[in-house]
Formats: C-alpha cells, structure tokens, sequence
C-alpha cells in the first residue's frame, strides 16, 4: 500500500472502480460529523452520504449508507434486512470490522465486507460523497459505481 493511501483509496485503485478523492479542511484532532463535514467542504449535505455499521437482533452486522442531512430510518432498514429490529453497532465492534475509525468509516475497503443498502435518494445526483477513510477525506463517486463496488442493494432507508 502506498504511503498514505487508505485502505478506501488501494480498493478504488485495484479494483477498477471509478471515484475521485480530496481532501477537506476539518480538524484532525477531532471526530467531525457528517454535517461538519458537509459545511466545510461545501457539499449539499442531501448529497454527502455517512456510513453506519448496524447490527440486528440477531447479532448480524450490515452498512447503511444515508444522507449527512437525514436519519437512519431503523425500521425500514430492519424491513430490508429481513431482522426485527436493527440498532448501531458498538463502537468496538465496528472498528473491529471495518478497519476504519468513527467518523471515518469509507463502505469501501473493509476488514470484513459486509451486506450494504444505500439510501435510495442517491439516484437523485450525478455523483454523491462518501468517507475516504481517512479523516477529512471524502470520495465522489456515482451511486451506481457504488452499488457495484460495494456489491449493495438500494432502498429507501433514511
């Protein structure tokens, strides 16, 4: 892996995967929110995208992928899933999976993939942004490039 490249950045590289990366100005000292990251770089917060690790009741994990500017709609997430509930899942547990820090968590290049479903207002953009994997870094990318990276399904979930 090269020299500051995160493990988001190697997937795009070796996968042929199409995004374009750049760096924000936040603090680094400090976990920025998907709505701090928004005003700072600029980018509609319905189009800057956060990615959450959940668990269901039954112990499995997924990755929601939802708009900075909306919630996690937990029930329709839980529909799709086909569980009875779906909360986050601990702190620990998803940078254990991941390989990614809160706040920083790309859906691409993870420890462990994960089944994913990204909110449906996606398909409303051209390009949409999600976590580089890194802090202040964020990835453009089309929904659909997504969708085949990330091998995720699409549904309305925020």
């Amino acid at each position: 892996m090269a020299k500051g490249e995160t493990a988001a950045q190697r997937f795009l590289r070796l996968n042929g995967f199409k995004g374009t990366f750049r760096e924000v100005p936040v603090p680094k000292d400090r976990k920025t929110s998907a709505l701090e990251m928004a005003e700072a770089s600029g980018i509609d917060p319905a189009r800057l995208f956060k990615t959450l690790v959940v668990e269901t009741d039954d112990g499995k994990l997924a990755v929601a992928i939802v708009p900075a500017s909306r919630d996690l709609d937990r029930k329709a997430l839980a529909r799709e899933i086909g569980a009875k509930r779906v909360d986050l899942a601990a702190k620990d547990k998803a940078i254990k999976i991941t390989g990614y820090q809160m706040g920083a968590c790309s859906p691409l290049g993870q420890k462990k993939k994960l089944p994913t479903w990204l909110d449906a207002s996606a398909e409303g953009f051209a390009t949409i942004y999600v976590s580089g994997g890194a802090f202040g870094l964020e990835l453009e990318i089309e929904a659909s490039e997504l969708l085949k990276a990330t091998e995720g399904r699409l549904a309305a979930i925020a």
